[in-house]
């Protein structure tokens, strides 16, 4: 028998995925644990790979390892456990997961900082915090309310002066770099940031947060970091769309969090105005900060105005935040430009001159083909390409102010028109204004009505303090369920009702699904042998030569045939994506 260690090659493929036994020389016995990078023999060539086990085996003919890489393992039994739970979880090969907690060039050894801080308010995050600083430990919960003042960071101070470090996910880089800031000027050296784009600054972020009593801060690729000394993580907005990978694996880092949490034993808060779905159902707990997720709320009922974007009762309004020095968000689900299916000008529908035919965007008439460049009640030449909706809609206002008070671009008027995308670096505004609330619940996808509450709820973060500041939403239908809900400041039981339409109609969180898209070989047979029989297989939906298909049920333990099949068909020659938990659906 022989020192050896099994390691996992840095190869994306499943069939490496259980690793292969190497001896261990013993001028390297000293060097080799668990998570360590070394270099060994495959297939004729040396390659990098991860030590998942040490132990004993026959000398046989192992092959020794070759080198050791680095400083330091890049992760530890616990995470090593956290990962392989992700790998089958996401139907992906070990080597992708192991690989998300390396960093991008060898890791070296980190000096900790010798320095202690001192703090905690009345925040209800510093009750949590003492609580973890005194290793007690507390149920995962969900803080619900506004994080963006950033006053709340003091309240980590008691677990750094423990040794204990704090990990804080937010879901961009623009937000990373905000809280960054702010902890810097408490916690000083203390801070990590973790939100560069380049190998050389995220390797030494990495570094730096080896060392306990950090605050490390970044972007959800630190989800999956190992963190010296982590007692306390907190995720900012967990339900954002940047918090789920949109390629293969398509990690969530709510779940990820979760499990790590679970098997490594250090607190966890989720921290928004919004909780998601599926940690509502998870029986975390909710703690609400106030009466209010979100500021006050204005409702402009928009069922008898046929006017364009915006409102005639709400011009004013922003005419007279504007006048009075302040600036204006104007917030668009929608960046792309439809078809236009009114005139611009007399905003009647667009139909025919002719035959009275409802129109779209076309060049003749389908019924009579008769010419449709005129309006058929103002004979205006209308329905002209008018750029993105964001565009469109700051021009209408110029229009109708009779001045240049918007644009796209902050800098450039007070009165700033965006979507989404926009949100993370757009500044507080004295006025929001939430153009279309109905159209926000038109699309198709089962989660519609979560996200429309969250964006609006973002909004809401958008509104700067002092008087006359507020969100103001365009509707024509006042008493939705939603607008209710913006009204009253609690999403809680919006957020409950969804939940038990989900269950109801077997989507999330009460039922798996897993989305599969075949691109490429067309000769790949496809079967899904293994699927439990209560599965609910839809597809293949055909595009050329890609296919997809949706699969639903209790899918726990068919990810494991799933990985099996996946390997045959890349093996086949199709490129295939596996999107567990998709939120396009």
């Amino acid at each position: 028998m022989t020192p050896a260690a099994r390691v996992v090659p840095n190869v994306p493929s499943f069939s490496v995925d259980d690793g292969f036994w190497y001896s261990i020389p013993s001028h390297l016995e000293s060097d080799i644990e668990i998570g360590r990078l070394v270099r060994v023999p495959l297939s004729g060539r040396r390659v990098r790979g991860w030590v998942v086990e040490i132990g004993e085996r026959d000398q046989g003919r192992l092959k020794p390892i070759a080198g050791v890489s680095g400083e330091v393992p890049v992760f530890d039994r616990k995470l090593l456990e956290s990962l392989t739970w992700a790998s089958n979880h996401y139907v992906a090969p070990r080597s992708v997961l192991l690989s998300k907690a390396t960093p991008p060039n060898l890791p070296k050894k980190s000096p900790g900082p010798d320095l202690d801080f001192v703090g905690s308010t009345d925040h209800p995050l510093g009750d949590f915090a003492e609580d973890t600083a005194q290793g007690r430990a507390r149920p995962i919960t969900a803080l619900v309310g506004q994080w963006k003042d950033l006053s709340w960071l003091v309240s980590v101070g008691p677990v750094l002066t423990t040794g204990g470090s704090v990990l804080i996910v937010a879901a961009t880089i623009a937000e990373s770099r905000r809280i960054e800031s702010a902890a810097s000027s408490v916690f000083g050296e203390l801070v990590v940031a973790a939100n560069g784009d380049d190998d050389r600054s995220i390797t030494t972020a990495w570094v730096q947060a080896q060392a306990p009593g950090r605050v490390v801060i970044g972007t959800p690729r630190v989800a999956t970091w190992a963190v010296g000394g982590l007692r306390l993580a907190l995720v900012i907005e967990e339900s954002r769309r940047a918090m789920k990978e949109r390629q293969t694996p398509t990690l969530h880092v709510r779940d990820v969090m979760v499990t790590r949490s679970r098997i490594e034993r250090f607190n966890l808060v989720f921290f928004g105005p919004t909780p998601g779905v599926e940690l509502v159902g998870s029986g975390a707990e909710i703690v609400r900060m106030g009466n209010r997720a979100w500021p006050l709320v204005e409702v402009v009922d928009r069922s008898e105005d046929t006017g364009g974007f915006v409102s005639s009762r709400t011009m004013p309004a922003i005419e007279g935040v504007v006048d009075s020095g302040r600036s204006v968000f104007v917030f668009t689900h929608r960046r792309r430009a439809s078809a236009s299916t009114r005139c611009s000008q007399c905003r009647m529908l667009r139909r025919c001159t002719q035959c009275g035919w409802r129109l779209g965007r076309v060049a003749s008439c389908p019924n009579c083909d008769a010419p449709t460049q005129l309006c058929a009640k103002c004979g205006g030449e209308a329905f002209e390409e008018m750029g993105t909706v964001p565009e469109r809609l700051a021009e209408e206002m110029n229009r109708r102010a009779g001045r240049p008070i918007a644009d796209v671009s902050p800098a450039v008027a007070p009165v700033t028109v965006g979507t989404e995308r926009d949100l993370a670096s757009a500044q507080e505004a004295a006025l929001v204004v939430a153009a279309d609330v109905d159209g926000m619940l038109l699309g198709t996808g089962y989660r519609v009505a979560e996200e429309a509450l969250r964006q609006l709820a973002r909004l809401g973060s958008l509104v700067a303090g002092g008087t006359g500041s507020r969100l103001l939403l365009q509707t024509s239908t006042p008493d939705s369920a939603l607008v209710k809900t913006m009204r009253r400041g609690d999403p809680m039981p919006y957020l409950e009702r969804i939940l038990v339409e989900r269950a109801r109609d077997r989507f999330p969180p009460s039922a798996d699904l897993i989305a599969i898209e075949l691109r490429g070989g067309k000769d790949v047979a496809v079967d899904f042998d293994g699927a439990p029989s209560e599965a609910t297989i839809m597809g293949p939906i055909q595009d050329g030569e890609d296919r997809r298909w949706l699969i639903s049920g209790k899918l726990g333990s068919f990810r494991r045939d799933l990985r099996q099949l996946v390997g045959r068909w890349r093996d086949a020659g199709a490129t295939v994506r596996v999107d567990v938990d998709p939120i396009d659906i």
